[in-house]
């Protein structure tokens, strides 16, 4: 009876071992957990990087800044550009504005093509530009020469009067491509300069209403 108490006791114990190895297995599978970590470690370090986007920082144009700032790959890299020396409007001005205008901001291809400063500039619903140049000290003849064009001055009062104009002069700047196309004028006043630009068609029937501007207003 001893005998067959320990033979049944040994393989008791042999099949309860067997039984807490399977069960061990299927807590906690070492084997499986760590070659799923490797395998997913593989897989990030084979994924390709995608390059971070470069970012440009665009400045105002105009007499700003002299640099503009690029961000490539974690690096500033400045890109030097030169000073723009006409066309700019000083935004210090005291700005008066024309009945019937508003403040213009876009380019004006006159003033690049005379390469020359101003303070402000205004437009109306005709299109008409009303801009203002100060008290510029510019050689205009020999702007116009340069340009293959020629001036054409109004001064005396009888001139002006006869002529509906007003100021204490008129200077017209003639240029070839603007030949009955445009009419470029600089009217000099006690407070300044300005230069009007207008198409050659407006000119004749809005002479009286830019008058009225300027002598009821300034």
């Amino acid at each position: 009876m001893i005998l067959l108490f320990l033979a049944l006791m040994i393989v008791y114990i042999v099949r309860y071992q067997v039984k807490w190895d399977e069960l061990k297995k299927l807590i906690q599978p070492e084997s499986s957990w760590s070659s799923g970590i490797q395998i997913l470690s593989k897989s990030w370090e084979s994924t390709p990087i995608i390059n971070p986007v470069v970012n440009i920082l665009t400045l105002p144009t105009g007499d700003v800044s002299d640099e503009t700032w690029i961000i490539k790959n974690k690096t500033w890299i400045t890109i030097s550009t030169p000073k723009t020396t006409t066309g700019i409007m000083d935004k210090n001005s005291n700005i008066k504005l024309l009945s019937g205008t508003s403040i213009y901001y876009w380019p004006i291809e006159i003033i690049e093509k005379l390469w020359i400063k101003y303070q402000y500039a205004l437009a109306d619903e005709k299109g008409i530009r009303y801009i203002y140049l100060g008290t510029p000290s510019y050689d205009f003849a020999s702007i116009a020469r340069a340009l293959k064009g020629s001036l054409y001055t109004v001064a005396t009062e009888q001139d002006l009067l006869q002529n509906k104009l007003f100021g204490n002069k008129v200077i017209y700047i003639n240029l070839p491509e603007y030949k009955d196309k445009q009419v470029v004028m600089l009217v000099y006043l006690k407070s300044g300069i300005w230069l009007i630009q207008m198409e050659y068609s407006l000119y004749h029937k809005s002479k009286a209403y830019i008058k009225s501007l300027f002598t009821d207003q300034l």
